[in-house]
């Protein structure tokens, strides 16, 4: 039986799965008009039957080829009941990796400076809470595994069924989740407000009415110009790290800020 119905803990499986089959689907901007995520998996019981599957597109928020196969994981495991003991199929070796670093394994910190951590967190509290004994193995993707090939076709369907829809990613079950303009922060939090604050920094600084002759110079955002100018890491390139592009990048903010000399010429 195929159901459609998404987001968490809307399917319970019976005691009798065995296994399960999980596969992820991603489509970037180049051969979709957005980028698209799907995630299915397939249940089987020991005598090989297919008990039940499942698939859904996943908001498209932090978008990766990675992000839909942990949500296959979260969605497949969050579906079984308490106390059971279930096998993982995958084709998806990084997958395994990231299990046995962040789930088979106590919290790190660490965790909160990766990509999808929130998902990660929410795999490590469904495990946790229904006290789930679980193993994954690695299927060959190009093996020509029938059950395999079933999940993949399931996962790519999903582009397609519109009468799929999303749960928001604020009902994730991650103990704690950080929300900017309610939506959920699933990337390496400080690198996130570094990368707002400067935002905001560079915005001000942009906006600052330098250009006008008739300005004057208490417009002028001084505490924003101070720390453009302390932060000279901002302005090295990384594909070159060389120091003179640095200094030149510096060299042109300063040569925009209305020096004694420049007011005079001006009349100001």
């Amino acid at each position: 039986m195929l159901n459609h119905v998404s987001g968490i803990s809307d399917i319970q499986l019976p005691s009798s799965v065995s296994t399960l089959y999980i596969d992820g689907s991603f489509l970037p901007p180049s051969s979709h008009p957005i980028s698209s995520m799907a995630y299915a998996w397939t249940a089987i019981d020991p005598d090989g039957f297919i008990l039940e599957s499942h698939y859904n597109i996943i908001s498209s928020i932090f978008p990766s080829a990675l992000r839909s196969e942990i949500c296959a994981l979260m969605h497949g495991l969050d579906s079984l009941p308490r106390n059971s003991k279930i096998t993982v199929a995958t084709d998806c070796a990084q997958l395994l990796s990231l299990w046995s670093s962040y789930v088979n394994a106590p919290f790190i910190p660490k965790l909160l400076k990766e990509p999808n951590h929130l998902l990660w967190s929410s795999i490590r509290a469904i495990k946790s809470v229904k006290n789930l004994d679980v193993t994954l193995i690695k299927v060959p993707a190009h093996a020509d595994d029938p059950l395999n090939n079933h999940v993949d076709a399931l996962a790519k369907a999903a582009h397609t069924d519109s009468y799929l829809s999303s749960r928001p990613l604020s009902e994730l079950l991650a103990p704690c989740i950080l929300q900017f303009n309610s939506l959920p922060v699933d990337m390496n939090i400080r690198k996130f407000v570094r990368d707002i604050f400067d935002a905001k920094s560079l915005l001000t600084l942009a906006a600052l009415p330098r250009f006008n002759s008739c300005s004057p110079i208490s417009d002028i955002d001084w505490a924003c110009t101070k720390f453009c100018l302390n932060n000279n890491k901002q302005f090295v390139s990384h594909r070159n790290g060389r120091s003179d592009f640095c200094s030149f990048r510096i060299k042109l903010l300063l040569d925009m800020l209305p020096t004694l000399m420049l007011r005079e010429f001006l009349h100001i």
